[in-house]
């Protein structure tokens, strides 16, 4: 049996076969509008009732009632299992598949899976005829939006009818079974024994698509106010992960080549209004907040993400918790502030396209919108609301990578405040710039995989111990000039916390074969005079090299831990007061947190049991 394949590298397969070409290999497609028309492949008709769509990477008869993407088209053609027809599509176009066995469990859960997004096609197609057949306030609802059919139809919005089982009686009527839908998260079960009930009724329906266009759970809106929650989705499920999912996400990577960017939105409603309107790109999250996992996702179809968000408190909050998310990737990222209360769709129709179009061409990057937020705080017009605002604005710029994007934003913000640049430049040095990630690969923290980013951390007060480490080393240096030449090996400079340091360790690198005839030269370290004499007056005794760096080892990484513990302690702080998040995602962060915490406290106390771990290392 043919092992597991990573669901990144089936995305990336299916990006590779489009539907129209794979298809077109089996029967010959004509246009019919903007889909796609064929003698259906699976029965005998003599009226072309098989419909393929480029847009949704979707076929479906309606004569035979077959239908899905080009994986199912595969397996339902050739007589495929899902791992199989994935195989074929890969030799297709050259993509080669690591072989790995699969187990009888895994090849289980692969096949439950396939039946879940079954039954949920099925689901989606009731909730369809539901609203398009007869009368009903879902549809009204639609109407008064101005949705058009054409619309309706690509997103497959239904309505759940008010009734306890209206839902479940199909599925059954259709061979389904209640433990199958109960499991999709369709039917909830009852308080008495064997019973169930529908867990959407009354209620406007998306079912919620993952990238490769299957149905993976629902989302349902309210149509009387009275009635909540306002917004119901499907609970979590081997399918359904709403913090890794995008809403819209199956249509807009189509869109995203011509684009060249993805808009993302706050909802189901603000994504189908602005497909309506031309911006095929736009996506929105499942009622979280943006996650890691979305990020990921958004970078596997583009480079820049274009946030949509209110310009309220809360849709503040959101953007700046999103900004950190981004930092992490070389996804760039702008936003686009609508003002308070209203919608992507409300402001189109009010002030018109090409005003929304202005704002997305206008819409400032992240460095920019911070900066924007910060300028609002303070007063340029007086001194002290000039040192707030240099002194906010300088974190932000000691995170960014380049250094020419810090020199050119750091030459505006200089002209603004009427101060000069080789000020805020020094004052974004000192701000944290050494907490940078790009040089944070900590090579005494290997068995963990990866050192974790602290940027936003603050130094603590308590310095002495990490101060005294780096200058006992960098004294050791100035005494042992004729014995640098392996040091880089075991010491980087990236390695140093406090700015000075690192410029005196690399000055000292680079000038090692003039600094061996007199090494005790100011002269070389200009500009850094007064560092270089507090290192002159370390005093190390007899300490052996091996001694000062396992020295210098141990208090990198207590004063690194330490950071960590702040950051993290600030961060429960966030979430604590958090109101715009779900209480179920909160316990989740919250639990992460205490993990980290205790973790970190049990390497420090290792630390302090360890042999000149204390603050003086002698």
């Amino acid at each position: 049996m043919k092992g597991r394949i990573p669901e990144e590298l089936v995305d990336d397969i299916i990006q590779h076969n489009d539907i129209i070409d794979v298809v077109n290999e089996y029967v010959p497609l004509k246009p019919a509008g903007s889909n796609y028309r064929a003698l259906c492949p699976f029965h005998n008709e003599k009226t072309p009732s098989f419909m393929v769509s480029r847009e949704k990477q979707l076929y479906k008869c309606f004569g035979c009632g077959q239908g899905g993407g080009v994986v199912q088209f595969i397996m339902e053609k050739e007589n495929l299992d899902f791992v199989e027809a994935v195989h074929h599509l890969a030799r297709r176009v050259g993509i080669h598949i690591p072989e790995k066995n699969i187990t009888q469990e895994e090849k289980q859960r692969l096949e439950n899976n396939r039946k879940m997004t079954e039954i949920n096609r099925e689901a989606a197609n009731f909730f369809y005829r539901c609203l398009t057949s007869r009368s009903n306030k879902g549809f009204e609802y639609l109407k008064s939006r101005g949705w058009k059919k054409k619309t309706i139809q690509q997103f497959g919005i239904g309505f759940a009818p008010d009734q306890w089982d209206a839902l479940l009686k199909h599925l059954t009527s259709k061979g389904y079974e209640t433990q199958l839908a109960h499991q999709a998260g369709l039917i909830t079960k009852g308080k008495t024994k064997d019973t169930y009930y529908d867990r959407f009724r009354k209620r406007l329906m998306f079912p919620i698509f993952n990238s490769r266009g299957e149905i993976v759970g629902f989302g349902g809106r309210v149509i009387d106010t009275e009635d909540q929650p306002k917004y119901l989705n499907s609970p979590e499920t081997s399918l359904f992960n709403k913090r890794k999912l995008l809403y819209g996400l199956n249509l807009a990577r189509v869109h995203v080549r011509e684009s060249g960017s993805i808009l993302v939105t706050e909802g189901y409603t603000d994504v189908i209004s602005l497909h309506e309107k031309g911006y095929g790109n736009a996506v929105a999250t499942l009622g979280t907040s943006l996650t890691a996992d979305h990020v990921h996702l958004l970078s596997r179809y583009t480079k820049l993400a274009i946030l949509c968000f209110d310009s309220d408190s809360a849709g503040s909050s959101a953007v700046l918790r999103s900004i950190d998310l981004f930092a992490k990737t070389d996804l760039k990222i702008k936003i686009l502030t609508l003002p308070e209360g209203t919608d992507p769709d409300q402001y189109i129709r009010r002030k018109g396209q090409r005003a929304f179009e202005s704002l997305i061409t206008e819409a400032p990057t992240s460095v920019e919108y911070q900066i924007n937020l910060i300028r609002k705080k303070h007063s340029l017009a007086t001194v002290e609301g000039k040192i707030h605002f240099a002194r906010e604005v300088t974190q932000i710029l000691s995170k960014l990578k380049s250094a020419v994007e810090r020199e050119a934003y750091a030459a505006r913000l200089a002209e603004e405040m009427g101060i000069s640049k080789t000020a805020l430049l020094s004052e974004v040095k000192s701000s944290g710039f050494r907490l940078g990630k790009q040089k944070r690969d900590d090579k005494w923290n290997q068995k963990n995989g990866q050192t974790r980013s602290i940027n936003s951390m603050q130094p603590i007060k308590d310095e002495s111990s990490y101060l005294h480490a780096e200058r006992q080393l960098l004294k050791w240096m100035i005494r042992n000039m004729e014995a640098l030449d392996n040091i880089e090996n075991q010491i980087d400079e990236a390695y140093f916390f406090d700015e000075s340091h690192k410029m005196l360790f690399k000055i000292m690198i680079e000038q090692q074969d003039l600094l061996k005839s007199s090494p005790e030269d100011v002269r070389f370290f200009e500009g850094f005079e007064k560092d270089f004499q507090k290192v002159l007056q370390t005093e190390i005794g007899e300490l052996s090299k091996e001694r000062i760096i396992k020295h210098f080892r141990i208090s990198y990484k207590k004063k690194q831990l330490t950071e960590e513990l702040k950051f993290w302690m600030e961060k429960q702080k966030e979430i604590e007061t958090q109101e715009d998040i779900e209480t179920d995602e909160k316990e989740d962060e919250m639990l992460k947190i205490g993990v980290e915490v205790r973790r970190i406290n049990i390497e420090l106390q290792k630390i302090s049991l360890q042999k000149g771990g204390g603050d003086h290392g002698k």
